[in-house]
Order: structure tokens, then sequence, then C-alpha cells
């Protein structure tokens, strides 16, 4: 009993571990000061989890760990996130593996967002100054990510870019004798024909031009009927983005280019929401739209077991997102109690996608919601379309208590791998598409993942370091294992590390 009295208080007494190291400026070696440094055990690792921010000389120290591996990771203003051991900006960092005793030393460069530029220019290539230009995300429908308005001379410059494929668009622009058109880089009408131009961290594109296209400028305005009077937002949407006014009476929105556009109007639902819904083709300057709000009754969402009938089985959540020409808005949370008389929230009218969070007791086995017959049918346990309209709306979502579930081992050369990200996609083995959000973990010390609470369907899944998150076609070109979850089954899957070679 001495001896090992003797062998605890020796262990007790050895050094503790640190991380101590240094954050840079990636194109110069500057010292960055108040970098915030984050430090997170890898699962199983014993040690806590803390942040820093670096000093005057760009240093940083994490004092009195415990043996084990770490992931550490680096935020400033106007850089670009860093995981430590990440090989590109889109790749997960690495463990750092720190022994009894011995410190390690860490240099971290991080580099600055991208930026596009470019100028604006008429028929003539003579710069237009203060003209409004947006960059969007080259995706289908493009995502509004920056903007920037042009000085004297038409030049222009958006900021804060993450490594990818943009679209840049002018705006409308008006004169005396005419106007020109929202025109896209280099010189087109349409996102089919626009060019997409590349932004890389610490570089500067700055050929993104935009030769404004002459055209005839539409404005849509109308009133708003609503009783009693009060405030009413109205939004404009088309399949490059949202504009909002606010009124009482009229409202009117200029500078438009012909095509598709959704009009809502809505009310604050501190009371009972008000809400209307219109779709148009805009050919035309507009002046008799007319928005007649009538009460949208609130949305009631059921929870139902496996033999269909409600009960109480505590509060869960639900995420709501709107769903419209300008693809999905920001995912609003409702708390659902299941209960006779189900939980409300206000939605308004339109088009929205419904899920619940991810359970790990549960799995969604069933949905049924406003005109949801009617449109695409997707796994119930993913996103769901509804159309919210002006009567009475109910949501059901039917829970099994019987979810799998999918566990394994991430191995490279045979030798397991701590901190891994591994990835499980819905999937769509037939017609070769993601179905739904993918949802990741990491490895812990012993190199084994988890997941629970899956429904019964095709998954893929892929363990790496090349991603934080894949992309579908990623996905498709990397090494991923086809699993098929079913109800109270629990899957084993080892997995190979991919790595791009």
């Amino acid at each position: 009993m001495r001896k090992l009295l003797l062998l605890a208080l020796a262990a007790s007494a050895l050094p503790a571990a640190s991380i101590r190291g240094v954050v840079l400026e990636n194109m110069t070696g500057r010292p960055l000061q108040r970098t915030r440094v984050t430090l997170a055990p890898v699962p199983g690792s014993p040690g806590p989890a803390l942040s820093v921010r670096s000093n005057l000389s760009g240093s940083f120290e994490f004092s009195a760990l415990p043996a084990g591996e770490y992931l550490v990771s680096a935020a400033r203003e106007g850089f670009a996130p860093v995981e430590y051991g990440q090989k590109e900006f889109h790749s997960a960092g690495q463990p750092v593996v720190l022994e009894e005793g011995t410190p390690a030393f860490l240099e971290i460069r991080m580099k600055r967002f991208g930026a596009v530029a470019g100028t604006v220019l008429d028929e003539n290539d003579v710069g237009i100054p203060e003209t409004k230009v947006v960059a969007y995300r080259d995706t289908r429908p493009p995502q509004l990510v920056g903007h920037a308005t042009a000085d004297d001379r038409g030049m222009y410059r958006i900021s804060g870019l993450q490594p990818g494929r943009y679209l840049v668009r002018s705006a409308a622009k008006q004169f005396e004798d005419g106007g020109y058109a929202p025109t896209f880089s280099k010189q087109s009408a349409t996102v089919e024909e626009a060019q997409a131009v590349e932004a890389r961290l610490d570089e500067l594109t700055d050929d993104a031009n935009v030769r404004l296209l002459p055209g005839a400028l539409l404005s849509l305005s109308g009133s708003v009927i609503v009783t009693p009077s009060q405030t009413v937002t109205v939004t404009l949407v088309s399949d490059i983005g949202r504009e909002t006014a606010t009124t009482s009476s009229g409202f009117r929105f200029d500078n438009l280019a012909p095509g598709q556009y959704e009009l809502f109007a809505e009310t604050e639902p501190r009371s009972g929401m008000l809400g209307a819904y219109s779709q148009l083709a805009l050919d035309r300057d507009r002046t008799d739209v007319r928005l007649a709000l009538s009460p949208v009754a609130d949305t009631r969402f059921f929870i139902r077991d496996d033999g269909r009938k409600l009960e109480k089985t505590g509060t869960m959540k639900v995420l709501a997102r709107r769903k419209d020409l300008a693809g999905v808005g920001p995912v609003q949370t409702v708390s659902v109690s299941a209960n006779l008389s189900g939980s409300p929230a206000f939605l308004g009218p339109g088009h929205w996608e419904l899920t619940m969070t991810p359970m790990t007791d549960h799995y969604v086995s069933s949905f049924y919601g406003p005109a949801s017959e009617r449109l695409e049918r997707k796994r119930a346990d993913l996103w769901n379309e509804i159309i919210v309209g002006g009567g009475y709306e109910r949501a059901v979502f039917g829970l099994a208590s019987d979810p799998g579930s999918l566990r394994g081992t991430v191995t490279e050369s045979q030798n397991a791998v701590a901190g891994a990200m591994v990835f499980l996609e819905p999937w769509d083995a037939e017609q070769h598409k993601r179905l739904g959000d993918v949802r990741s973990t990491r490895t812990d010390v012993r190199g084994q993942y988890q997941f629970r609470g899956l429904a019964p369907g095709d998954y893929r899944v892929m363990a790496t370091f090349e991603y934080q998150m894949p992309e579908e076609a990623e996905m498709d070109r990397a090494e991923t294992r086809a699993v098929k979850a079913e109800a109270a089954a629990s899957l084993a899957q080892d997995l190979d590390l991919f790595v791009i070679r």
C-alpha cells in the first residue's frame, strides 16, 4: 500500500505540460495581438477547454495541462479563422499530441480574407461613380455575401470573402436621360451568363469589372390594406435577394429589372399576425398592387408517437425557415410541447421548411403539414416543405422511439486516428443526390466515432482531415462508404482515413 502511495505521489509531482505559441500575420510575419486562441480536448482527453488572447508580441500560453490530444484554433477580425494543422482554409485541424511534462510550441500564421475589386463602366468604358455593387456566392440561387459603393472613378472593392467563386453585380443606376439595368460582371443581365470570379485568401482579385447594360428600369408600387391601421413590413423577393419597406399605407420599390418576384406583407405577431402574399411577373411599371392583409392563424405543432396518438413527451425544438425565390431565409427556433392542444407559432404566408433538431432517443418517422402532400416529399427526418395560408394550419411530427446508430473506428495504415472529422450524409442512391444537412463528429482518442438517433434510410459516411464540411461534389470524389440505417439497429462501419494525395 505504501509503495502504491509513493508511486501516486511521484506521478502527481511530474511537471504539467503546456502549449505555448505565437500568432503571426501570414504575409508579413508580424505578430498579431488580441487574437482569440482556443484550446479544445479531443473527446476522451482529460484536459479542459480554454481560451486566451495573444499579447502584444503575438504570444499565447496554455499552462498546467494534462497529457492528451488537443485541437487549437485562432480567430481575429479581418482574418480567416485557423485550425492548427489544417492543410487548406476549408480543411479540418489536426490534434496536437501533448505528453506529460513536455511543452509544445506552435506557430500559427493567419491569412486575411480575400477581396474582389473592379470598375463599374459605361458604354465608353468610363467609370461610373457612386454605383452600388454586390457580391454573391456562386450558387443557385446566388447567396448575397458582401457589398460596396464605387468611388468617384467608378472603382469598388468588396472584402471579407472566403475562398471560392463569386458573382459580382451592379445595382440599377438611373439618370435623367436613361438608366442602366442591374448587370453581372463582365456584362450580363442573367445569372446563367454571368462570369464568376475567384477569391483567394491574402489576395485581391482586381479584374471583376462590370460594363453596365442600358435598359429600362421598372418600379413596383401599391398600397397595403390593414385594419386596424398599423405598421406593415413589405418584402420584395427575387432570385438575387430581398429588400423591405415599412409602411402603414403605400409602398414603392424602384430600379427593378424585369423578372419574377414575390411580395410578402406582415405585421408584428404581438396580438395576432396579419399577412398577405403575392407572386408576380414584372415586365412593366406597376402602380396598382393591392395587398389586403388578413388574419394569419398561428401554425400549431403536434407530436405523436408510433401509435399515432398525441401524448406528452416533453419539450422539443422545431426549426423553421422561409423558402422563396432568393433561397432559404434565417432559421427560427420553435419550442414544441407535445400535447393535445398543440404548440402555436406565427409563420407568415408563403413557403416554409420545417425540421426537428437531432435527437438521440427518437427520430422523426412521419410528417404532415399544410399543403405538404402537394409538394416534393423527402424523408420526414429532414427538411419538410409546407405552404402557410390564412386559415388554421397544423403541422404534425410523428416520432419513433427506436432509432438506429452507427459506430466504428477510423484508421490510417492500421493505426487509429484521433480527432478526425467524420461526416454522415443523408443520401438518395437512385437519384445520386444529397437529401439534407450533413451531420459531423470527431473521433475520440481511440479513433472511434458514433452517430445516434438515426432515422431509417441510406447514408454516406466519410472520415478525413481534408474538410470542415464537404460539399456534395467533394463527397462524390472522396472515399465514402454507403450504409443503410434501420430502426433499433446498431451498425458498425470502420473507415479508412481519406487523404487527398
